[in-house]
């Protein structure tokens, strides 16, 4: 799979530099990185399309991006392409010049490119201020000498005689500025003006004083605004959640991106992966498959042919013209790139690492299928929740930065005669508040609305807008089948007794006999939310179909709509063991977000337990309570 936000139109991709960025990069580069230093630089049109999207521009040619985040798995030569675009800036026109009228010429090297008409032409950046920087001095040589390769031994090389000085720490540019690896230490970059920052592999940021070097270097950036618009440049495998890596930060700041929680947003994220569970490793098919998948043109092809893969998943070979026999390309709705004849990984290398009995699962999954882990203390691990998400297409054609509660996908397939709980978990002023839906014949959980304390200064005034809360537990009620509802009371006793008061003829399941219908005390009633978890847990360990069958629905069905919202609440929540146990022996435990004060939130996890809670006290309920029927009130406001 492959995942860009985000993700630009072929419009967007016309008004871009990347063009001109990739003819130079193929004309003047080698690979520069062994086994093949000398072999002249052919990009795959999957990364053609990531050079393009790093440099477009706005209307006015300003860059859109000032921040590239490109995650690939083991071997994807991602050290290369950062030292390959560092040479760029540091080198070739990087920077918007005009718009063209057609015919305009670029000449480097005894080379030159025609702009096209309407085409943004190039400058070089005045002054260029390259800086690579990694967790040591062998990681940082990973990107150094791939740029001080070219620099010695390919076309660049002609330079050296007019003023390009090539050393071991330092490149010294012909029209001044420099190529340097960077040290580890923030202070020896404080006061930079760095135009460029290739941050290799960075999941491995996970200490302060690699993330105080690597904050220091962003901060810089802003000094060159006004003439260099300068940028970073992520490289990355897939980061061990928990470890609060540099990776794991922009992975979050990218799913906020796509949420709607950040305004103006800057940052470029590129992640191509395989979502291919733990189980089916030990499965050659689906594994080969796997790796295909999340190595895409960079995997090698055994038949010599270029590939594609359809939106099925099966893999096609494509002609010169890049089409497939049934007419599929490139330009096909959800069709990715495929094993290529120019690729250079063999899949048999990370089938046999993977296999090795010595091998880390967790490691495997991250290094070669380039996919997400679940932290040590997840509540459920991640190959659980991908095996009970639903409804991922869905969600997957929804614009980045829509409003997912105005748009509401789950409408789509939820019904107002389907039967339905609800679950509320709430605060005013911090964390988050949400409202979930649990189809009662299948277990899938929806989330209906979600606010969430943003980031920065937004935060400092934040609170819940309680009103549109009690609109939307309004509406639901009064539209939709609604057979049971848990809402926790912290904070919100008044408005629950208000619904409890307003929907009583609705005769919803409770959580006790003879008690509040709505009310549910998450913090007091600790048996009964111990037992919510083990029952939650349990039913996401056996398998779920999608069932049409309300009248046979099966108690222990869970499922996720793959609203990315609610999965992420979901991978937030953390197990913490209590030092008791049950009669069978095991620990009793209890669900908590990571810490206290921490911004990854759990509040849609926890209205989604309450939800599910309340469907497996109607189920429970239902051979005992006369049928059911609907009543629709209409409200008349005085």
């Amino acid at each position: 799979m492959h995942d860009v936000i985000p993700n630009l139109t072929a419009e967007d991709r016309e008004r871009s530099l990347g063009w001109l960025a990739l003819w130079w990069i193929q004309s003047f580069c080698v690979v520069g990185s062994e086994p093949a230093y000398d072999m002249p630089v052919y990009e795959s049109p999957e990364y053609a399309r990531f050079y393009v999207d790093c440099y477009a521009l706005d209307k006015y040619g300003q860059r859109r991006f000032n921040h590239v985040f490109l995650s690939r798995p083991k071997g994807c030569d991602k050290s290369g392409k950062g030292g390959r675009l560092g040479l760029f800036e540091a080198l070739g026109p990087c920077r918007f010049a005009g718009w063209a009228k057609g015919g305009e010429t670029y000449t480097f090297l005894g080379q030159t490119y025609e702009y096209l008409p309407g085409e943004p032409m190039g400058r070089p950046v005045q002054g260029p201020n390259v800086v690579c920087i990694a967790t040591a001095e062998e990681q940082t040589d990973n990107v150094y000498q791939v740029m001080k390769y070219n620099c010695e031994n390919g076309p660049l090389s002609q330079l050296r005689g007019y003023g390009l000085d090539v050393g071991e720490t330092r490149i010294l540019l012909p029209e001044g500025g420099s190529i340097k690896p960077g040290a580890t230490g923030s202070s020896t970059h404080d006061g930079g003006k760095q135009t460029f920052i290739i941050a290799d592999e960075s999941h491995l940021y996970n200490v302060p004083r690699l993330k105080a070097t690597y904050h220091t270097l962003k901060r810089n950036l802003s000094k060159r605004m006004g003439d260099a618009e300068p940028w970073v440049l992520e490289t990355t495998t897939m980061y061990r959640p928990g470890e609060n890596s540099i990776a794991e930060e922009t992975y979050k700041h990218a799913q906020d991106i796509r949420e709607g929680r950040i305004k103006d947003p800057k940052l470029l994220f590129d992640h191509r992966y395989s979502p291919l569970n733990i189980e089916d490793l030990g499965d050659a098919g689906k594994l080969k498959h796997g790796l295909y998948e999340a190595y895409g043109s960079a995997a090698k092809s055994r038949d010599g042919k270029d590939h594609i893969i359809l939106a099925d998943g099966s893999i096609v070979p494509v002609n010169d013209e890049g089409v497939s026999d049934d007419g599929y390309s490139l330009r096909s709705p959800g069709v990715e790139p495929g094993p290529s004849k120019d690729g250079w990984v063999d899949i048999r290398g990370p089938i046999a690492d993977i296999l090795d009995p010595a091998s880390d699962v967790g490691d495997s999954i991250r290094y070669y299928l380039n996919s997400l882990t679940s932290v040590s203390d997840a509540w459920l691990s991640e190959s659980l929740l991908k095996s009970h998400l639903a409804g991922i297409a869905l969600y997957a054609g929804v614009p980045e930065g829509t409003d997912l509660d105005e748009a509401a996908p789950w409408k789509d397939i939820i019904s107002d005669e389907d039967e339905i709980t609800l679950g509320f978990d709430g605060s005013l002023s911090d964390d988050a508040t949400a409202l979930v839906g649990c189809r009662v014949r299948d277990g899938l959980l929806f989330l209906i609305k979600l606010e969430q304390k943003p980031e920065g200064p937004e935060a400092a005034d934040w609170q819940v807008d309680v009103e549109a809360f009690d609109r939307k537990v309004r509406w639901m009620l009064d539209n939709y089948n609604v057979v049971g509802f848990f809402a926790d009371v912290h904070g919100w006793r008044d408005l629950i007794i208000g619904w409890e008061t307003d929907y009583s003829y609705l005769d919803l399941v409770g959580q006790r006999n003879n008690g509040d219908p709505i009310m549910f005390h998450t913090n007091n009633w600790e048996s009964d939310m111990k037992q919510a978890y083990v029952d939650m847990h349990t039913a996401f360990c056996r398998e779920w179909t999608a069932c049409d069958d309300e009248d046979n629905p099966v108690i222990g069905d869970v499922a996720l709509l793959a609203d990315p919202r609610l999965l992420a609440h979901f991978r937030n929540a953390r197990r913490k063991n209590l030092r008791r146990t049950n009669a069978d022996g095991s620990t009793q435990y209890l669900v908590y977000k990571e810490t206290p004060n921490s911004p990854l939130k759990i509040d849609a996890c926890i209205a989604g337990v309450l939800a599910y809670t309340a469907r497996t006290r109607y189920l429970e309920q239902a051979s005992s309570r006369a049928p059911r029927v609907r009543t629709h009130v209409t409200r008349v406001t005085y």
